[in-house]
């Protein structure tokens, strides 16, 4: 008997029955046991909703939470049934992704019987948002973060700099914000993060267990930064503001002193004001460059980037440079050289998130006809998304060195919240299963999913209703 629970837990035993009827007092009763020792995971256990109408049963349930040592890292134990709930976890985190799951169980009111052991594959689980093509402020983001962790996904990957502008506020560079951030693709009016409003992003992930990683592109992408300081280009004549959708046409320039102090103050406040171990400092698409040239480049930056503090996480190109102890990179683009991957794997201390564009783009249309999106790595329909291997994925490259799977929405397309969750839902849940590393039953996946699309369209969600899966 399925469960409707995404990602799917790595061992369900339930029983058949419609379960017992959920009560404020059983409810109430979980949030004082986690408030000892899980207080966010006690938080999220206050918002579940219940029913106005309770059946009230002869005695209270008992219920027990504990830390559990054993258990692998966000590991967890849930067992419930009419007598007792008993929830253990591994950490805080294990706790909290436990509730998620009692959320979705008793979101139409009956608690099952039911027992659960359950752990994350990958400790990386990441979505990614463009807010620099088009700008979405921290309402939206907000939202997307509760997307996330309500699918166990931990990281949100901000892409806060492009050709198309700038999205937030740096101290030491004012202009940044005052000439860059006022555009959007295709003419929009832009905006950009206050440090305050970044400040307020990071409370607000950190209660739900995600943590944001911003990105600041460089050298590429970086029209908009130009804008607003001409005299870090290559020529150092002024830039208008870029609107359309082309990449690989801009760059810093490479050695002057100008272009690099404004890296360093960037880099700098970035660093200053984040509070994860790690910041994204891109390396894609240098079109302009050539091979050598991005080489040294990317040495040096990530040189400046670690003497601030900060771990590292750049996109896959970066991988032929020397890079700092414990750096990410990011797979996404299999139409471009990878056979050197496995051999940087193995001569250097990094890893690499899995986010091939073929699998974890949400931006890729699902349908050719389909009026959202871009096609030029694949069409993504919701089985793309949700049967394929990490590994598999990634040539060469060895297991235990991938370390997280992150899915990516780029915003050429998008123009408002409806667009994101259009291209996120019903995708997201799908690459959060490979994340979480699910058992793979695309039969019950689907008719979990079903169960979902009726909870967005409950709560007002735009979301595409993929021909696979047999909606309500």
């Amino acid at each position: 008997m399925p469960v409707p629970v995404l990602p799917a837990p790595q061992n369900v035993t339930i029983s058949e029955g419609p379960g017992s009827p959920l009560r404020t007092e059983d409810r109430d009763a979980l949030v004082a046991s986690l408030s000892t020792w899980a207080p966010r995971a006690a938080d999220l256990a206050a918002r579940i909703s219940v029913a106005a109408a309770e059946t009230a049963p002869a005695t209270p349930v008992e219920v027990a939470t504990a830390s559990d040592k054993t258990l692998p890292s966000e590991g967890y134990t849930l067992t419930l049934s009419p007598e007792r709930w008993t929830l253990r976890a591994r950490d805080e985190a294990g706790a909290f992704w436990a509730v998620q799951t009692l959320t979705q169980l008793v979101r139409e009111g009956q608690v099952p019987v039911v027992e659960i052991t359950d752990h994350p594959a990958y400790p990386v689980r990441g979505v990614m948002l463009d807010i620099s093509r088009f700008f979405f402020g921290p309402r939206d983001i907000k939202a997307v973060i509760d997307l996330a962790s309500a699918y166990k996904m931990n990281i949100l990957h901000l892409h806060l700099t492009d050709d198309q502008g700038w999205r937030l506020e740096i101290e030491t560079r004012p202009l940044l914000t005052e000439l860059a951030s006022g555009t959007d693709v295709g003419g929009g009016t832009g905006g950009f993060l206050t440090l305050a409003e970044y400040e307020d992003l990071q409370d607000y992930a950190d209660a739900r267990h995600v943590t944001i990683v911003p990105e600041i592109d460089l050298p590429g992408h970086t029209h908009a930064a130009q804008i607003a300081y001409p005299e870090i280009s290559p020529d150092g004549e002024p830039r208008e503001p870029y609107l359309g959708t082309k990449v690989g046409f801009s760059a810093l320039h490479l050695t002057s002193d100008a272009a690099w102090s404004f890296v360093e103050d960037v880099v700098a406040s970035v660093s200053k004001h984040t509070r994860g171990e790690y910041i994204h400092l891109g390396g894609d698409e240098s079109l302009t460059l050539s091979d050598e040239d991005y080489r040294v480049y990317m040495q040096r930056l990530a040189e400046v980037g670690a003497k601030y503090g900060k771990k590292l996480t750049f996109w896959q190109e970066a991988s032929v440079a020397e890079l700092p102890a414990q750096t990410r990179l990011q797979f996404w683009n299999p139409q471009i050289e990878t056979g050197h991957l496995a051999a940087v794997a193995l001569a250097q201390d990094v890893t690499f998130i899995a986010s091939p564009a073929t699998r974890a783009y949400l931006d890729q249309k699902y349908t050719a006809d389909f009026e959202l999106g871009l096609d030029w790595a694949r069409l993504t329909d919701i089985e793309d998304a949700y049967d394929w291997d990490p590994v598999a994925e990634l040539p060469g490259i060895p297991a235990e060195s991938i370390i997280g799977v992150e899915a990516c929405l780029w915003a050429e397309t998008l123009r408002s919240f409806d667009d994101i969750t259009m291209l996120v839902l019903p995708r997201l849940p799908a690459l959060a299963s490979v994340a979480w590393g699910s058992p793979k039953d695309f039969p019950a996946f689907a008719t979990a999913l079903a169960q979902h699309g009726t909870w967005w369209a409950g709560e007002g969600l735009a979301f595409y209703r993929s021909e696979a899966i047999s909606w309500a």
